[in-house]
Formats: C-alpha cells, structure tokens, sequence
C-alpha cells in the first residue's frame, strides 16, 4: 500500500474516532473562508439567522456530546455503594476466617 493511501486511511480512521475534531476544523474553514470573501449587507441579513442556528445546533451538539461521555466515564466507574459493600464483606469474611483460625488453634 503506497504512503498516500496509507495517510488517507489512518487520517480517516482517526477522524473516525473523533468527529469533534471534523466538527471544529470544518468550523474552522468556514470562518476562514467567510473571512476572506467579502458580504454584501443583504447577504448579512439573509445569513444571519442561519449562523445563529448552526451555532446554536453545534452548541447543543457539543453540550450532549460532553454529557454522554461524562454518562459513559461515569458508567465504567464502579459504584460506591457496591465498592463499600464488597470491601465491608470481605473484610468480615477474612475476620471471620482469623476467628476460625484462633478457635481451632485453642
């Protein structure tokens, strides 16, 4: 496989793997395009409402995104409660097992 194809492939796959990235530099070529041409006032009026909603649309995407990652994170975590019961039993049982040991040591 040539070094071109091998690029394009990683470089897809990593966009793959981060849409936000996509996401921010398509945002970013468009600002820098929009910066380089000139408007006229009509196009500014009629543009307007269209750059509030697709900034509005990216907020909220961007808001979602971070709140199903933090979902995500937060469910490979294992839960307290369950941690704290796991540990109190474990330690009992290995009081208990120097109980046993104590007794039949006597």
């Amino acid at each position: 496989m040539s070094n071109a194809n091998e690029s394009r492939r990683s470089t897809a796959e990593a966009l793959g793997e981060n849409p936000l990235a996509l996401v921010a530099g398509g945002v970013a070529l468009g600002v820098l395009i929009g910066v380089l041409l000139p408007r006229a006032r009509k196009e500014r009026e009629v543009l307007k409402p269209v750059g509030k909603k697709i900034a509005g649309t990216a907020t909220a995407a961007a808001k979602r995104a971070k709140e199903v990652g933090k979902a995500e994170v937060e469910a490979l975590l294992p839960d307290r409660d369950a941690t704290r019961d796991r540990v109190t039993k474990l330690i009992d049982s290995v009081l208990e097992a120097a109980k046993g040991a104590s007794a039949k040591a006597d």
